[in-house]
């Protein structure tokens, strides 16, 4: 946690969560999603075109991820809306200007990979 703290997330405003069909289960997307929210930093999740989904239509995504896209702090966004850096900047502005009363970051820390 304190590597990906120092050489990560510090000199950073914004995280953006690439998500495909196994990073919901990938223990240092967890810690790095909780850094950034540590340090009360934007969150944005990007599904990704290869990312499934389920038969109720919804996609794979890290749990602590979808506990701040539901209290409103964190962006989800589709790969193909992301765009060029200008469009990018924009969903980064958004993020991080938004109030750090909405982060969840309650979640014990995954300690393993997979299920």
């Amino acid at each position: 946690m304190q590597r990906i703290r120092e050489k990560h997330i510090t000199g950073t405003c914004c995280t953006l969560v690439l998500c495909g069909p196994e990073t919901r289960w990938r223990k240092y997307v967890d810690w790095e999603i909780k850094a950034t929210l540590d340090k009360e930093h934007g969150v944005i999740g990007v599904n990704l075109p290869n990312n499934p989904r389920d038969l109720m239509g919804r996609v794979n995504k890290p749990d602590r991820l979808q506990d701040n896209i539901d209290s409103g702090y964190a962006s989800w966004i589709a790969w193909e809306n992301l765009g060029g850096p200008d469009v990018t900047k924009g969903y980064v502005e958004v993020a991080v200007a938004r109030t750090n009363i909405l982060i969840n970051n309650s979640r014990p820390l995954r300690g393993r990979n997979g299920v």
